[in-house]
């Protein structure tokens, strides 16, 4: 749902294939693409890796050339290591640098990455495989097809179900936000007091939007959600224009750095478009503030 934004990625991707590179000497040798190309390669090459992989994995299927889809399949074990490794650099690591702290699939869960200061490790993202490692070995451990999310999305909703950026969304790449919105439609007068009073809808033209959203299960999730909706009614109908500017002039440069402080004080959410990722329902928080024109 969220774009994931970070101004180091192509530092972490860099140190992902530095780590790895001395670790996966035995790939296989006819590989059409070379070690650093799977492990840096982006969403749309990673694609491309894939559908060779799939292509040429039928061929040597077929006329019995060796090495067969097994070849990949150490990419899977150095995956598992990678991820339950205790040195300078593993699955915790990443996550740290990523900063990921809500699921970008879903923008409910909170993803935390929590490290005590004696090294002790509490909890961190799943990592999804966009491209499923069973299918994809090859891919299992590309920076690009490492998606941080919750246990919910990663496992519970998605689980193997077949991702490509053809059918899907990737959140290195595409951005959610902006090809689906959350809508609200009034249905009676309780709607100032009453979650019957109203309907939520996700609403997308964009066909990948569209299979994100029935494949997370978001707009039945976001149901669950609609007393937020209620209290931005609310709160909608209390802070008008003259009330904001009026806190604004009392308080902006001390409590409040500017407008958009303020406006995230009162929504609950971060409502500019860079900063939706790092609080739970903040999507849901600023689609519905921007209806109801709070902000």
């Amino acid at each position: 749902m969220i774009k994931i934004q970070n101004e180091y990625l192509d530092k972490y991707v860099q140190e992902h294939y530095n780590y790895l590179k001395d670790k996966l000497k035995d790939f296989p040798k006819d590989c059409k693409y070379s070690v650093e190309e799977i492990l840096t390669a982006k969403p749309e090459k990673l694609d491309e890796i894939a559908k060779w992989f799939s292509i040429d994995f039928k061929t040597r299927v077929t006329t019995r050339v060796t090495p067969t889809k097994s070849s990949y399949e150490f990419m899977i074990t150095k995956y598992k290591n990678f991820t339950n490794k205790k040195d300078e650099y593993d699955a915790y690591d990443l996550a740290k640098k990523l900063n990921v702290n809500v699921c970008p699939y879903c923008n409910i869960n909170a993803t935390y990455t929590v490290i005590k200061r004696n090294g002790k490790k509490i909890t961190r993202p799943e990592f999804d495989h966009f491209y499923d490692k069973d299918t994809y070995p090859i891919l299992s451990l590309s920076f690009y097809n490492l998606i941080p999310s919750c246990h919910i999305c990663n496992s519970t909703l998605k689980g193997r179900e077949k991702f490509s950026i053809d059918t899907h969304l990737n959140p290195y790449s595409d951005n959610f936000d902006t090809v689906a919105k959350f809508k609200l439609k009034i249905e009676d007068s309780t709607f100032y007091h009453s979650i019957k009073g109203f309907n939520l809808t996700l609403e997308s033209d964009d066909k990948r939007a569209n299979k994100n959203i029935k494949s997370f299960e978001l707009e039945t999730l976001y149901q669950n959600h609609k007393d937020i909706i209620l209290e931005l009614i609310q709160k909608e109908a209390i802070y008008n224009e003259s009330y904001l500017d009026e806190l604004l002039t009392q308080y902006e440069g001390t409590l409040f750095k500017n407008k958009e402080d303020l406006q995230r004080l009162i929504s609950g959410g971060y409502v500019s478009d860079e900063e939706i990722g790092k609080r739970p329902l903040s999507k849901l928080i600023k689609d519905i503030s921007q209806e109801l024109g709070l902000i």
